[in-house]
């Protein structure tokens, strides 16, 4: 998802029918073989079904803090970026690291996405994350009494919404999602995949829908082989609208290759590319497209607030990747 422009897509017109209500557990009603996702001998590394608003980190979560299972009894979601977002006249709480890297939550220049410590401060009308029987990711125009109390060197337009799990991370397995996803132009859902040790390329996109387009899913793999920042990637006409109903994004990311699903069905897979073979950790984010970039900015047409409403993240591993 970061600072991309158009997509290496191919599109694909495909008649997916099967759509798998949000309560769903993924160890249920699944067939094996051909293009279905298969869940067989599989141990799940993290069940977080959203039935109540996730206790979100306090305090800023240092670049340079130690890997973490998804399955560690103290796993616990981030909101926005991976260090403390510091407001306008306060001193930073931390000395900058020396790898600036945040958990990248947007396109980088259109919303701004404030973190826990920041979602504290915020009047209640304007947090972005919020249950109600699903977690709820709310992208509006930023009012200008918020816009005055951010960095100056922030986004000032929009608030974005998103959550990221470092550190904690995993190596392969199947990742999914349940949402039903905003439209409109401009509004970007994504859920994807990211290395815990900062380096990018790599990057796994699970899951990329523009809202002007609500009916194509885009699903990509960043990485820097055969050359650095190569792009492969599709888009795949679901012929539903996206933002009509609940539906599952899922990856089945694997040593020897990537296949890619919607409502467990099969619709992308490359090799697994040289440099996706470590810990990623997890970014599940609604942004706000800008002029001349992918998918455009909002215009006229487009309605905020915009939400993602999302029943569960689910994890699994499989044994035959363990120790590769």
């Amino acid at each position: 998802m970061r600072f991309r422009g158009a997509p290496a897509a191919v599109f694909s017109v495909l008649q997916i029918v099967a759509a798998f209500p949000q309560g769903l557990s993924g160890s249920q009603g699944l067939s094996v073989g051909g293009d279905e996702l298969s869940f067989r001998n599989t141990l799940e590394t993290l069940d977080q079904r959203f039935n109540q608003l996730p206790a979100w980190r306090e305090g800023g979560i240092q670049v340079d803090a130690p890997v973490m299972p998804l399955n560690d009894p103290s796993f616990s979601w981030a909101a926005g970026y991976i260090w403390t977002h510091p407001l306008a006249g306060h001193p930073s709480p931390w000395p900058q690291p020396v790898r600036d890297f945040p958990a990248w939550t947007s396109n980088g220049s259109a919303d701004a996405s404030p973190n826990g410590d920041m979602m504290r401060r915020m009047d209640k009308k304007f947090i972005p994350l919020t249950w109600s029987e699903t977690l709820n990711f709310t992208v509006q125009e930023m009012p200008s009494e918020l816009a005055g109390t951010v960095g100056r060197e922030d986004p000032k337009q929009y608030i974005g919404a998103t959550i990221n799990s470092f550190p904690f991370a995993q190596k392969y397995g199947v990742f999914a999602m349940s949402a039903k996803l905003p439209g409109g132009k401009g509004i970007w859902p994504a859920f994807w995949l990211l290395p815990a040790d900062k380096s990018w390329p790599p990057e796994i996109d699970v899951m990329e829908v523009l809202g002007v387009k609500p009916s194509t899913l885009y699903t990509t793999v960043h990485t820097n082989f055969p050359s650095g920042k190569t792009e492969h990637g599709q888009g795949t006409d679901t012929h539903l609208d996206l933002s009509a109903a609940f539906h599952e994004y899922a990856v089945d990311w694997g040593p020897e290759r990537i296949d890619w699903y919607f409502d467990r069905k099969l619709v992308y897979s490359q090799p697994t590319p040289p440099d996706l073979h470590k810990p990623f950790y997890i970014i599940a984010c609604v942004a706000v497209g800008k002029p001349n970039g992918w998918g455009g900015a909002p215009d006229a047409s487009t309605h905020f607030p915009a939400t993602m409403q999302v029943a569960h993240i689910k994890v699994w591993q499989r044994p035959e990747y363990l120790g590769r």
